[in-house]
């Protein structure tokens, strides 16, 4: 039986990205849903995994107050969470943490810098302490009471945490490739921002077009491994039933 996992999009030019072959490979039927067109959202407990997706707005922008609190809501009963930059300061914000803008935007291509818990965890144990990632953002998240740092960068302090044994945040972009950045220059926001950074839009796309092989492994094992968890998660579920 396929692990069910709800992604949710909060604007059409930000979608699953190199994310959907991951997601593909590892047989996973996948339920979008919009969170900004007033509907609400299905019970979270239908679902074995949530992906947030990032996106243009702000993760204190009004349209999202349901959306934080279905995160929260999901995230107590021990639902799986993949949070994608805003998708990660949603879950930051659900579960008390802050976010607040920079001092400067990261854009484009970066490294971060894995912290000594990232050794131990699921999802990046193994991997190489400093990993080139894609960054798109202003806004920061910080860490919520529990959360557990597993990621930063030199202008970003907090790149990635897990909360409980199966929430994770990246601020970081591993879905976005040259393509990609074809659809945000519609998105007066992701326009706005690439100014505010100084950054050139051709230099951004031939970066990242270079970093394709390395990108695509870290998403490659990152969703492998979120997969384990969602689908571990749902045989512990499975468990706990049958001896009820």
């Amino acid at each position: 039986m396929s692990l069910r996992v709800a992604v949710l999009q909060h604007e059409s030019e930000t979608g699953l990205g190199a994310l959907a072959g991951a997601l593909n490979d590892g047989g996973v039927e996948l339920e979008m849903l919009e969170t900004t067109m007033g509907l609400p959202l299905p019970d979270a407990t239908l679902f074995d995994g949530v992906l947030v997706l990032g996106g243009s707005r702000g993760a204190h922008d009004v349209s999202l107050l349901e959306t934080r609190r279905w995160i929260r809501d999901a995230v107590l009963r021990e639902t799986p969470f993949l949070g994608i930059c805003l998708g990660g300061q949603l879950l930051a914000t659900a579960l008390g943490g802050s976010v607040e803008t920079g001092p400067r935007p990261e854009v484009g291509l970066h490294d971060i810098f894995l912290t000594g818990a990232a050794a131990h965890d699921p999802l990046f144990v193994g991997l190489s302490p400093r990993l080139p990632v894609f960054g798109w953002h202003a806004d920061n998240f910080s860490l919520p009471r529990g959360a557990v740092p597993l990621a930063g960068s030199i202008s970003c302090t907090n790149q990635a945490f897990r909360w409980g044994a199966s929430a994770y945040a990246l601020q970081f972009h591993v879905e976005v490739r040259p393509h990609d950045l074809q659809r945000w220059k519609q998105v007066p926001d992701y326009v706005r921002l690439v100014e505010s950074a100084g950054a050139d839009w051709e230099a951004l796309s031939a970066n990242l077009c270079n970093a394709t092989a390395a990108l695509d492994e870290t998403t490659r094992v990152l969703v492998e491994r979120w997969l384990l968890v969602v689908g571990a998660t749902r045989a512990l579920r499975g468990q706990r039933r049958v001896a009820a």
